[in-house]
């Protein structure tokens, strides 16, 4: 990720489409980053959306070709990415801020961002990522969301998007040149994720108390629920309550 280009677009479907575009066209190499002012069908994960004032947030797609990893080492991938967004947001609020799985990061006990990545194989190993990421930054209002808050909201500042995308991109550029080193990564985002003191889980319609233990390479999270015991979860079998 030595030069990467920015490719800007006032308003598309989603930048992980656009991305998706660009590679159909090879129009896109590896690092380059696509940058909207507005997308019109932005998405998270399953069915979920993203919505977003025109221009007043980060919505980017880093499109990231990789040397070799092995499938069973893919949440590294969501690991260095998590890590890469939480320290861009503590750059400008450094209070409060913290990775909630499978990919928001939270400040307080409000979405602040989300990420959403899209793994390609080949050979049995991961070719390449699009990497979205979405971060709140200037919107005051959020009608479609309750726990939605923005660094504007918590600073009672405004910030250039256009700074924060820089520092986003230095800080791809030092978590994803640790790809390799799960054990070093998954560290630094245990000691940041958010529920490992308790929180509340929604499972199977109904609300239990519990705790996070870890989350698991392969993506799962491993949880201590108050009446169940310790078991493995993947993401749509449980879900955290803020």
């Amino acid at each position: 990720m030595s030069t990467i280009k920015i490719i800007k677009v006032n308003a598309t479907r989603s930048t992980n489409d656009k991305v998706k575009m660009l590679i159909k066209s090879k129009k896109i190499t590896s690092g380059d980053i696509v940058s909207a002012k507005y997308q019109y069908g932005g998405r998270g994960q399953l069915t979920k959306r993203w919505y977003s004032s025109y221009g007043k947030n980060l919505l980017c797609s880093l499109y990231f070709v990789f040397p070799k990893i092995s499938p069973e080492l893919v949440y590294s991938i969501n690991y260095a990415v998590c890590l890469s967004v939480l320290k861009t947001i503590r750059k400008f609020v450094p209070d409060q801020t913290i990775i909630k799985w499978p990919n928001d990061i939270l400040s307080g006990d409000k979405k602040i961002s989300g990420i959403l990545i899209e793994n390609t194989l080949r050979s049995n190993k991961i070719h390449s990522s699009i990497i979205g990421t979405g971060i709140n930054i200037n919107q005051i209002l959020f009608k479609n969301s309750l726990n939605a808050i923005s660094l504007k909201k918590l600073s009672n500042n405004e910030f250039s998007v256009n700074v924060v995308l820089d520092e986003l991109i230095n800080n791809y550029k030092f978590y994803l040149s640790k790809i390799n080193n799960v054990e070093e990564l998954s560290k630094d985002y245990h000691k940041n994720l958010y529920g490992l003191n308790g929180c509340d889980f929604l499972l199977g319609g109904k609300k239990v108390k519990g705790k996070v233990i870890k989350v698991l390479n392969n993506g799962q999270i491993k949880v201590d629920i108050e009446s169940l015991g310790i078991a493995n979860y993947s993401y749509g079998d449980i879900k955290i309550i803020i």
